[in-house]
């Protein structure tokens, strides 16, 4: 039951740490930062589209593509921030000292494969 909680969240944490120093500078202009006011639509469309929701094998590949333009330092800071995530997840939950150490170390591993860390 862990791993069907901490695999999605190692993925997003990972995805976030990994974007965040990806491009520091902005290079939009000032005038394209601002986006033009959208009409909402008279109906909702009653599901979104199955392509605009990534699947769990695209999320991965995502990952690993952007892991291959990651200094160690990087990598080393996700795989810490992942198991940190974990801590917390499982202190939030209330469970054990041992369950929070397997459900961290489960996310430090689970995030070095990802990131090709042995």
């Amino acid at each position: 039951m862990t791993i069907k909680f901490l695999l999605p969240l190692v993925l997003v944490s990972a995805l976030a740490l990994s974007a965040c120093g990806k491009n520091d500078a902005d290079t939009t202009p000032a005038a394209a930062a601002t986006p033009a006011p959208v009409a909402a639509p008279a109906e909702a469309p009653a599901m979104a589209p199955a392509a605009a929701t990534p699947t769990p094998e695209d999320a991965m590949k995502a990952i690993q593509a952007q892991a291959a333009t990651m200094t160690d330092a990087q990598k080393q800071e996700t795989i810490a921030a992942a198991r940190k995530a974990a801590e917390d997840a499982g202190k939030a939950q209330g469970l054990t000292d041992e369950q929070i150490k397997q459900a961290a170390d489960m996310a430090e591993t689970a995030t070095k494969q990802m990131l090709g860390v042995q």
